[in-house]
């Protein structure tokens, strides 16, 4: 133990922020309260170049963080009594180790703390802790395994009577150590008073440590950022705000009010006051709000009784366009002496002064007398309804159905019910149909008949969308009828703005309000949501008219199906398989079996000497197949497709043909 415990014993409070301050003086000025210390900078003195604050730490600890400024350690002197110590390790000589009892060598981790934040040396941190008789001390150097280095820490024992010394022998930057700020001042603030300003610097006295006032300056943040330039006067309290430990780095934040109880202004929290030292000043109380410029005048909005302007001398008010007064009640104008109204590029005045005298270029006088007359019935007569023009509009939305009707009857006949063709004439003869209907009823409410030029255009755009939403319902049969709705809505629209465009008798407001009429936008959603269902329906109804005949199908048929041995699932489809109608190891014209077909993908020779058939039973894309005989499913046809002028076939052959070529190659492994 050293006599350095002395300086660990009490804390303090000390600031040093000269302007020219170095580490031993900071050092000498805080040992100078201990008896016989003394401090030993084996080096040269260094300038801080910041400042340094002593708060709630002892001197140890204080000059310790100071030291690690330099990076370097505090070493107790340990052959003094008193206090005394090195910044740094103290210059040593050059030394022998003796006889060496044992050695071990070791790498310090210590490297891996301080690489990052000092300049030194990987191989420094190469150590040897040397055992020996022989007494050096700290800073000391010596040379061993070639090496010259410096006994960095020493261990003192006694054992078995005799004093032995345990030496760590490491390279020159070994002893040097981090830059160590004290983390309990990150979001610290120190209250002081400010005693200098320069641009938006201040200086500060701090509380702790009035003794040692002014020198560095502080950045000076405002409570307006950088709304304003309003920096304080001298006297004024403030507080250093340090945010990550580092004191020299603090910034001054703000002024601290102290005169809350004797200043009007700022005596409530509720009222916010700004004040500057010539008089001028802004309030935001709760219940009024003003600017005030001392004695040149002040504007009050009062909640109670209105707007104030008061001047000492002069108001003037002026304006590039105008000027305009108006109440609801009245306006008063009071002069003690006149009131005087000017026109500044003419001779025109108007003065009030006793008597009222009006001057100007022309002047004239003019009076009305009003007579009341009894009022007149002046509102359109209700004319009779044009039933022709209505007639003929009816005629030509159902004449637009009837041929939308043939259209789907022959596309029925020609191509089956389920066709894209004969879907869009259903869906354009229900659009046709159901705006025919809306717009007959719409001219008997309103009395308003259409032109036959309105009719046709109409009908037509709703026959064209129909035809487009009939077309979609019928190529996508599984899409929702809310979809169908939306592409009814959707191309209407678009018909009824590609026509506005082009009609130059209406605005562009009218344009985009016929385009987009909302009830006309509804009516037509509901007419394709009644095209899917109708169109449903129609698909519904053919597939179970083929449900009818396959239940209905006679011995032949039913024999056929229930040919199979074994039913499966092979991706997604329910095969029924027949073993019986070829043989596995029947060699064709190219010498290969029917295994090896099958594994190429290809179909088996069947016992009449033809390639294997896969038929859909129920002629649908998804519905269950079954392996034929060619020469069966030829004599059987009209048998086994019994929908054959009644409904498409719904089968997709690029995607049932990719699934064959699939199937027979997992068939080439399951023939059981």
């Amino acid at each position: 133990m050293s006599g350095t415990i002395l300086l660990d014993q009490k804390k303090s409070n000390r600031v040093f922020q000269k302007k020219v301050q170095t580490y031993m003086g900071i050092a000498s000025a805080v040992t100078a309260d201990t008896d016989h210390s003394a401090c030993i900078l084996p080096g040269s003195d260094m300038r801080t170049g910041g400042t340094l604050i002593q708060y709630q730490e002892t001197d140890w600890r204080f000059l310790k963080r100071m030291a690690s400024q330099l990076g370097l350690p505090l070493v107790p002197d340990t052959s003094y009594y008193y206090p005394r110590f090195y910044l740094g390790l103290p210059e040593g000589e050059k030394r022998e180790l003796g006889e060496i009892i044992s050695c071990d060598l070791c790498f310090d981790g210590r490297y891996y703390a301080v690489s990052g934040k000092c300049l030194v040396d990987r191989e420094d941190f190469i150590c040897y802790d040397v055992v020996t008789r022989t007494s050096l001390s700290l800073g000391d150097r010596v040379t061993y395994e070639g090496r010259e280095l410096l006994v960095s820490r020493k261990k003192t024992e006694l054992a078995g009577g005799e004093v032995i010394f345990t030496y760590r022998l490491a390279g020159n930057s070994y002893a040097w150590v981090p830059w160590e700020d004290n983390p309990d001042y990150t979001g610290m603030s120190f209250v002081g008073s400010i005693v200098g300003t320069q641009g938006e610097q201040v200086e500060v006295a701090f509380d702790i440590d009035k003794s040692a006032a002014g020198g560095n300056s502080y950045g000076f943040a405002p409570a307006t950022g950088n709304l304003m330039y309003c920096m304080p006067q001298k006297g004024t309290k403030t507080s250093l705000y340090i945010g990550n430990g580092d004191e020299a780095q603090g910034i001054a934040t703000g002024c601290i009010r102290t005169n809350g109880s004797t200043c009007e202004g700022t005596g409530s929290p509720e009222k916010k006051s700004f004040r500057s030292e010539h008089g001028k000043g802004m309030d935001l109380y709760p219940q009024r709000m003003g600017l005030d410029g001392g004695e040149t005048g002040k504007i009050t909005f009062e909640d109670e009784t209105g707007t104030t302007i008061e001047s000492n001398g002069g108001l003037v008010l002026m304006a590039k366009e105008g000027i305009r007064l108006e109440s609801m009640t009245g306006i008063a104008m009071q002069g003690m002496s006149d009131i005087m109204a000017l026109y500044a590029e003419g001779a025109s005045s108007l003065c009030v002064n006793g008597s009222v005298d009006m001057l100007g270029r022309l002047a004239g006088i003019s009076a009305s007398k009003y007579t009341g007359y009894p009022p007149y019935d002046d509102a359109p007569k209700e004319g009779e309804f044009d039933w022709d023009g209505f007639t003929r509009n009816l005629a030509i939305g159902l004449g637009v159905v009837a041929v939308c009707a043939i259209g789907a009857a022959i596309s029925i006949a020609t191509l089956g019910a389920g066709s894209i063709l004969a879907g869009a004439f259903i869906g354009a003869g229900i659009g046709a149909l159901s705006t025919t209907a809306m717009k007959a009823g719409e001219e008997i409410a309103t009395g308003n008949v259409r032109s036959a030029k309105e009719a046709f255009r109409d009908v037509g755009i709703s026959a064209a969308s129909g035809f487009v939403t009939g077309a979609f319902g019928a190529k996508f049969p599984r899409a929702h009828r809310l979809a169908e709705g939306v592409v009814d809505t959707a191309v209407s629209a678009g018909e009824r703005l590609a026509y506005a465009v082009f009609d130059d008798s209406m605005s562009w407001d009218e344009k985009w309000a016929y385009a987009f009429d909302p009830g006309q936008m509804v009516a037509d959603f509901v007419t394709g949501v009644v095209i899917g269902e109708i169109l449903d329906g129609i698909m519904a109804a053919t597939q179970n008219k083929l449900r009818s005949i396959f239940a209905n199908n006679d011995a032949a048929m039913r024999e056929a199906l229930g040919s199979g041995k074994k039913t499966v699932v092979v991706n997604g489809k329910t095969v029924t398989m027949d073993n019986s109608i070829f043989d596995p190891n029947f060699v064709d014209r190219q010498g290969r079996t029917n295994i090896q077909r099958m594994e190429q993908g290809l179909a088996p020779i069947g016992t009449d000497g033809k390639s294997i058939n896969i038929h859909h039973i129920d002629q649908t894309n998804n519905g269950p197949v079954m392996e034929i005989m060619a020469t069966e499913h030829q004599q059987n046809y009209s048998k086994l497709h019994t929908n054959i002028g009644q409904a498409p076939s719904q089968i997709n052959r690029s995607e049932f043909n990719s699934w064959r070529r699939g199937y027979w190659e997992w068939r080439s492994h399951n023939l059981d």
